[in-house]
């Protein structure tokens, strides 16, 4: 998802790069920012649709990645919680993010995301 996001938000990515990041969204996703804004769905990807290339050179890396910790385990959801590295113009941010993601027929599927600012 990470990649999708950057080749989006960090390159002139194709109309495809935005497709494929929504097919990823259950219908009912909702996610909590950095700075406690509540979105939809409909909100993230009303953004994204006009943030092609708006972050030139945007990096996104999960740092720990061997502590990408599974948190609860159910027949139809997963919740994962990991550390977040964005790097943009000079600037690295770090966040830690809690995803619920939901399987389906067609694959797993994101239905929530939390993120949460992590200082220095």
């Amino acid at each position: 998802m990470h990649r999708l996001l950057v080749k989006w938000l960090g390159s002139d990515g194709e109309p495809a790069v935005l497709e494929a990041l929504r097919a990823a969204h259950a219908d009912d996703f909702t996610m909590i920012t950095i700075d406690g804004q509540q979105l939809t769905v409909d909100d993230l990807f009303g953004a994204l649709s006009g943030a092609r290339n708006a972050a030139p050179g945007l990096g996104i890396e999960v740092d720990e990645v061997d502590e990408v910790t599974v948190a609860a385990d159910a027949a139809d959801l997963v919740v994962v919680h990991f550390r977040e590295i964005h790097q943009h113009e000079g600037r690295t941010t770090r966040r830690r993010t809690t995803a619920v993601l939901r399987r389906t027929s067609q694959g797993i599927r994101w239905r929530h995301l939390h993120e949460t600012a992590v200082a220095g």
